[in-house]
Order: C-alpha cells, then sequence, then structure tokens
C-alpha cells in the first residue's frame, strides 16, 4: 500500500535515509548539489519530478557497499578506461539499486514510479544511453556537480590533479557527456566561471586563501 508524504516530507525521509550510506565516500554535498541541478533541468526541460528526485537523491548509495579501497583506486580522473574502475562501479550501481529498492519500499513509495527509479540508478554510470528523459536529466545532474565550483575544486582536492588540466578535461567531456541542450548549455556556463576562478588563482593554488 502506497503512503501519501507531502514532498518536502518525502526530501527530508530520503536524505535521512540515504545519509549512512552516502557518508562512505562523503557523497553528502554531492547529492545535495547534484539535486539542485536536476531541480533546475527540470523546470527547463520538463519530467517526472517523482522520479528524478528520488533518483538524484539515491543515485549514490552503493559506493557503501564497495571496499574503500577499490574506491580510491578506480575513481575519477587516474581511473578512466581501467577495467577495474569499470567494475566497480558496475558494483556501486547494482546494489544502488537494490539500496534505492529497499529505502523506497520502506517508505511505501509508488511501486511503479520505485521501478523506474531503480532503473535510472542501475544505468547511471555505466552507459550514456538513456531511455527517458527522467533518466537524461539524473545523468546529466549527476556530471553538472564536476563543473559546479563546489563540485570542481571539491574533486580537484579529492582526486589531487592539476586545476587547469581538470578544467581542460570537463572541457572536452562536455561534448560527449551531456544529454539535455540545457546541461550541455549550463556546463558551458559554469567553465568559463572556473576559468575565470583560474585565471584569479597563482599556479598550483586551489582555492582562495582564507
Amino acid at each position: 500500500m502506497n503512503t501519501v508524504w507531502t514532498w518536502p516530507e518525502l526530501e527530508t525521509r530520503l536524505f535521512e535515509e540515504a545519509d549512512i550510506y552516502l557518508e562512505v565516500r562523503g557523497d553528502r554535498l554531492h547529492t545535495r548539489i547534484a539535486r539542485q541541478w536536476a531541480l533546475a533541468l527540470l523546470e527547463q526541460e520538463g519530467g517526472d519530478r517523482r522520479v528524478v528526485e528520488p533518483a538524484v537523491i539515491l543515485h549514490d548509495v552503493g559506493w557503501s557497499a564497495v571496499d574503500p579501497v577499490k574506491i580510491s583506486a578506480a575513481f575519477g580522473v587516474r581511473a578512466d578506461g581501467k577495467a577495474e574502475a569499470r567494475e566497480v562501479n558496475r558494483i556501486h550501481e547494482i546494489e544502488g539499486a537494490s539500496i534505492a529498492r529497499r529505502i523506497l519500499e520502506s517508505l511505501g513509495y509508488d511501486e511503479r514510479l520505485t521501478r523506474r527509479i531503480v532503473r535510472i540508478i542501475e544505468r547511471h554510470d555505466s552507459t550514456m544511453e538513456a531511455g527517458s528523459l527522467e533518466e537524461r536529466l539524473v545523468k546529466d545532474a549527476d556530471k553538472l556537480w564536476r563543473y559546479s565550483g563546489t563540485g570542481f575544486w571539491t574533486e580537484i582536492e579529492r582526486q589531487e590533479v592539476d586545476p587547469r588540466s581538470y578544467h581542460r578535461r570537463l572541457t572536452l567531456r562536455r561534448r560527449e557527456w551531456f544529454l539535455t541542450r540545457t546541461a550541455f548549455r549550463m556546463a558551458g556556463e559554469e567553465l568559463q566561471c572556473r576559468g575565470r576562478e583560474l585565471e584569479k588563482r597563482a599556479p598550483g593554488q586551489h582555492r582562495d586563501s582564507g
């Protein structure tokens, strides 16, 4: 039987349920910013918020099922193209889909919507194809994190990469990563902002002092 929640109540409960899983890889901030991007994309592109928002909130809970050592070895720029990275990434998708289903079922969420959400989480990183507008929005919101002010500098510190090299990488990946025109445009705007930030920094400086 489906439970009737107000939308703010559901958002709060989803974050509460996801919190312990997101703690493992430090994905709380990433998830909240990805959700903000998802809401912005929904406004411009349309789509079903009942699918997109829960999927974004729960999309990375599966990292909790991966050995932290394997996460660090198979994450980010240095993991590009590595079989180990693909394998670990796939585990986090499959486990994340299972965890998300348990969470949504425990909240009495609509089963039809739950199936769609679980399907998105199960393939949100391993394939660029998207079977629905909602899946495109989730994938785009997830990647927009890297382009945001917080995400860009957080990933540079987490992955220990050169800021200018990372900016060039994101510039190149922009054309192949994004599935909606809105996200493509937003990523371009964010790249311009990050470029201006880089111009103000001395070589090797990752963050503003203070």
